[in-house]
């Protein structure tokens, strides 16, 4: 029987409010949370953590919302570069541009991911930074996913965001820590996940200051990229937080670094894998986990966390029939 999806609007009851990680079957990595955050918040414990240092971050893409089939960041970026190519300022038949148009997995891998994502993201530059943000905005709220029909921002996974304000109940400062582009998630961040735009890090395009003949001070898009993955992302962290996260959270290999530098750490602390293995309410998907799988085999202070075996539900306002 072919599933529907049917957009439930509902508030959650102060009493499912009340419940920590209420969407989570009780089972090892909700126990394991909740005796972590019971140690460490205990003055008298010694694994006491004071609350200046309780710093945790997160993943966006795969880890605090759905990535397949749409990665929501690119499309969103492709939608701007055909902008661009339709104000001349990008030529639609050459590479990378053609390949982008056309979803040409293979001749972007041929030509390298890394470069197409520099070139495409260069020809942006000059474009107001505010303005990048209003068209993520404006995309977001027009796009619709391809499987559930809802909007993208729609399938953040209720069971990341329970954890999210248990941290944030707890004293924690969170952080979403992506290798999306840093703008895109900053357009929506605060209003849909109440995570404010300081404290997203994400690759990001080093603005341009520009002052107008009636003086005012603007910044645009300016054409240098550095990227925020893998091994990066530890760095850049240090960079932007200048404290050692003692809690992360991460779905692929692209997170294994940040997620050990959580538990490496001389405080006790904590990573979580979230593993994509439920096709009937999400996606079933292990490609690029080996390295974050085996710190899960390795370390006691990471877990994984089976969206099929774990949790109760995946989404808000999603429901199958």
């Amino acid at each position: 029987m072919r599933a529907t999806f049917v957009i439930l609007l509902f508030l959650l009851s102060g009493s499912a409010c009340a419940e920590p990680l209420a969407s989570w079957n009780d089972g090892p990595p909700k126990e394991a949370v909740t005796s972590w955050l019971a140690a460490i918040t205990d003055p008298d414990g010694a694994d006491f953590i004071p609350v200046a240092e309780r710093v945790a971050v997160f993943d966006n893409d795969g880890t605090s919302w759905c990535e397949r089939p749409d990665y929501a960041p690119t499309s969103f970026q492709v939608s701007v570069a055909r902008s661009m190519a339709a104000q001349g300022k990008a030529d639609p038949d050459s590479m990378p541009f053609k390949a982008w148009f056309a979803n040409d997995r293979d001749a972007l891998r041929e030509y390298g991911y890394g470069q197409a994502y520099v070139e495409m993201n260069a020809s942006f530059a000059g474009m107001p930074v505010s303005a990048y943000r209003d068209s993520a905005r404006a995309w977001l709220d027009r796009e619709r996913h391809s499987r559930f029909g809802v909007r993208y921002t729609d399938l953040y996974f209720i069971p990341m965001m329970e954890l999210k304000d248990l941290l944030l109940d707890h004293g924690f400062q969170v952080w979403i820590v992506t290798g999306a582009a840093q703008d895109f998630v900053r357009s929506y961040s605060e209003q849909v996940i109440g995570i404010p735009p300081e404290r997203v890090i994400g690759t990001w395009t080093t603005p341009v200051y520009e002052k107008a003949e009636d003086g005012t001070a603007t910044l645009v898009r300016g054409a240098l990229q550095t990227y925020n993955g893998h091994e990066n992302k530890p760095a850049h962290i240090e960079q932007r937080i200048g404290r050692r996260p003692v809690f992360a959270a991460g779905n692929s290999n692209n997170d294994e670094s940040m997620c050990r530098y959580a538990v490496t750490g001389e405080r006790r602390g904590m990573a979580l894998w979230i593993h994509h293995d439920d096709s009937g309410r999400e996606y079933d998907y292990d490609r690029g986990t080996r390295r974050i799988e085996e710190l899960c085999d390795q370390h006691p202070g990471a877990f994984e966390v089976s969206i099929k075996r774990d949790w109760t539900r995946v989404f808000r306002e999603v429901s199958l029939e």
